[in-house]
């Protein structure tokens, strides 16, 4: 399950306008580092980011 999916499942309230690139909130990131996406920005105005045990 890609990290997204897995935030969308801790959090069912966000939608996808809020990863948009240029307008949303929440911006997800992978470096090709072999590390993986990760959240690179959480400015959403109601969620809270979800903690590591929550996205397990």
């Amino acid at each position: 399950m890609s990290l997204y999916d897995k935030i969308l499942a801790v959090r069912p309230n966000l939608t996808e306008a809020d990863f948009a690139p240029s307008t949303g909130t929440i911006v997800l990131q992978n470096d090709s580092d072999g590390k993986g996406d990760y959240i690179r920005s959480w400015n959403h105005p109601t969620e809270t980011q979800p903690t590591p045990e929550e996205l397990a």
